[in-house]
């Protein structure tokens, strides 16, 4: 029997147990001498027969293996790190499979994960990278063209580079090459784990000098990527307190460290993209974006004036829709639901927006992508539009960089506009915004007043919102921000720089699969408009989980500029209260009333329906109040 081991990538004591204890039970192990740390073999039998594989060639390898097999004994053949890279392995595989000896593998820890130990690294960063490219060089074995480091690079994903530390220059002007900015972080490190390592940290361009420095030519994996930097990510969700899992429930309350607390960034992107493209280059791009991030949206749309400005050119691409010019684009394409990409020079984007725009609080969020796909930046409506997060979220799909302009963002300060996202509050004048940020940018704190005192502070130490001092109610003086309900007037007259108030209706719906949007917003809005109500009162549309992927309801929402949030059947179920119930409708979803259920779930922690269900065409909808209160 013949057992392929991996040693680990240096250390003695990184050898999995099971390859430890193949080595102590091995009649003969033939070792890779010039990498396999030699400690390995003191695990071994005095009488144990050993050979160093540096010194053999192929057919003497497997000679030894065969006699082995003729006499009854266990051979272990020690690769360093994990076999199944650069280990030559199934070659020697397909020889005992020739000669009917049998084999089995046993795994090891890769040079990339030693290296990565050494830094302290992850090399998934959720925001900056996804991705592992394991590769090398070509030297004297050479590489296929699809994978040459030029190809790989464009990805800007984490890269191991293994076999290629006596080729740094040429490595660092191929991954410059292909896509990696100058200044990305690198790190070269020299026998991983072993007594003797060494790390080296410097930038692609840097590599050339930093190895020549550091006398490194051989036996080192080459890192490169953001993650190397350690910073600029986004957080886990794996371990948000709102993330629910098969072994932990959502947690009520929100980590105080947190920007957000009820919703996600994601949940308030429009999920229609109208794409901008002008030359044939572009339309490469928006194909590459639509296949890499395409699924976050309900409609993917690309648009190009090329066709118009080159007739010659051809009949567009497959999914490429002929516009006139980027003016017509903006025109046609501002709209509420949809968010708007232009490939190409930004220039362009703000000569074509600028007779379309029209206010902060309503116009659509607008992105503009290089054609190299190497920066995407958020040009309008960063926060209400939700442009910055679509901006952050296309750019770890897409491995470009993320360009965010907001000062709040930037230095870190207290922004009115996000807050009222936060909070469920309606903003009715954007000045009052720019007064607030102006204060705020200034390092001046901000007073905030909010009515009856419903302000609910957060577990745990630190502040949700820096820079706040919070009046009590009812304010004796000027505040810059008051929160308080439209319907209500006391404290009205007291000056304050920007009034917010409280978005306090959820809408439950329900519908046929593929009702149309036009055709639910319309049913939604007349539903708002019986109760007294406008879309400037919805806080969130809520639907059941099965629907979640609905077109209809989704672009609802995005029409209306409110998350879509969806609960199981077992949630709903759980909700309390009178509900009116239909047999038919729990066959087919597991509970007896999604629409009215659905308002209440989203209400979370208090609330009451306000209108029961009402039905037509397929589809059903309900309103409830929720009780409201601001978290500091």
């Amino acid at each position: 029997m013949v057992y392929f081991v991996g040693a680990g990538s240096g250390s003695p004591d990184l050898i999995t147990l099971r390859g430890k204890n193949l080595l102590e039970r091995a009649d003969i192990v033939i070792y890779a001498g010039s990498l396999v740390n030699p400690q390995l073999l003191k695990f071994c039998r005095r009488d144990c027969q050993i050979y160093n594989s540096a010194k053999m060639v192929l057919e003497e390898v497997i000679a030894v293996m065969e006699q082995a097999q003729a006499d009854g004994k266990i051979l272990v053949r020690l690769h360093t790190g994990e076999p199944s890279l650069y280990g030559a392995v199934r070659e020697q595989m397909d020889r005992l499979d020739e000669l009917g000896i049998s084999y089995e593998s046993c795994p090891g820890v890769t040079a990339a994960f030693g290296a990565a130990a050494a830094l302290n690294l992850e090399y998934t960063l959720p925001g900056l990278s996804q991705t592992l490219i394991i590769t090398r060089m070509e030297g004297r074995t050479s590489v296929p063209e699809k994978e040459s480091i030029q190809s790989l690079a464009a990805h800007r994903a984490s890269m191991a580079v293994y076999l290629s530390a006596g080729m740094t220059g040429e490595l660092s002007r191929r991954l410059i090459e292909g896509g990696y900015d100058r200044q990305t972080k690198a790190a070269i490190v020299y026998k991983a784990t072993w007594p003797d390592q060494k790390v080296v940290n410097c930038t692609v361009e840097d590599l050339e000098e930093a190895a020549r420095r550091a006398g490194i030519s051989k036996t080192a994996v080459v890192l490169v990527g953001d993650v190397l930097a350690h910073q600029g990510y986004t957080r886990s969700r794996l371990y948000a307190p709102d993330f629910a899992t098969l072994f932990r429930d959502k947690k009520r309350e929100m980590d105080p460290q947190r920007a957000r607390t009820d919703l996600q960034p994601e949940e308030l992107i429009p999920r229609r993209l109208a794409v901008l493209t002008l030359t044939f280059t572009g339309i490469k791009q928006a194909l590459h974006v639509k296949d890499l991030a395409g699924d976050i949206f309900t409609e993917f749309v690309i648009w190009s004036s090329y066709g118009k400005r080159h007739a010659a050119a051809g009949p567009l691409p497959e999914g490429v829709e002929p516009v006139e010019s980027a003016a017509a684009f903006a025109r046609d394409q501002m709209r509420p639901g949809t968010a708007l990409l232009f490939i190409g020079a930004a220039g362009i984007a703000v000569r074509s927006l600028a007779p379309v725009l029209k206010d902060k609080l309503t116009d659509s969020p607008v992105l503009v992508m290089d054609e190299t796909g190497r920066h995407v930046i958020s040009l309008l409506s960063g926060h209400l539009g939700g442009a910055n997060a679509l901006t952050r979220l296309l750019a770890a799909r897409c491995g470009a960089d993320p360009v965010i302009t907001t000062a709040s963002d930037l230095e870190g300060r207290f922004a009115a506009d996000l807050f009222a996202l936060d909070n469920h509050l309606a903003v009715r004048d954007r000045r009052g915004l720019a007064a607030v940020a102006g204060r705020a940018l200034d390092g001046e704190k901000i007073r905030i007043c909010v009515q009856d005192n419903r302000i609910r502070r957060l577990q745990g130490e630190g502040d949700l919102y820096r820079g706040l001092a919070v009046v009590p109610w009812p304010p004796a003086g000027p505040v810059d921000i008051l929160v308080q309900e439209e319907d209500n007037r006391t404290g009205n007259s007291c000056p304050a720089a920007l009034r917010l108030f409280p978005r306090k209706i959820i809408a439950g719906m329900g519908c046929r699969r593929g009702a149309g949007q036009e055709k639910l917003t319309a049913f939604l809005q007349e539903t708002l408009q019986e109760a007294g109500f406008t879309a400037g009162d919805l806080c969130a549309l809520s639907s059941i989980d099965i629907k979640k992927d609905e077109p209809g309801l989704r672009g609802t929402a995005g029409a209306l500029r409110v998350p879509f949030l969806t609960f199981s059947a077992a949630e709903l179920e759980a909700v309390s209260g009178e509900f009116s119930e239909s047999q038919f409708v729990r066959e087919r979803t597991g509970t007896g009333n999604v629409c009215e259920r659905a308002a209440m779930a989203a209400c979370r922690d208090g609330g009451r329906i306000l209108l029961h269900k009402k039905a037509r065409d397929g589809m059903t909808a309900a309103l409830a109040e929720r009780d409201w209160y601001v978290r500091i």
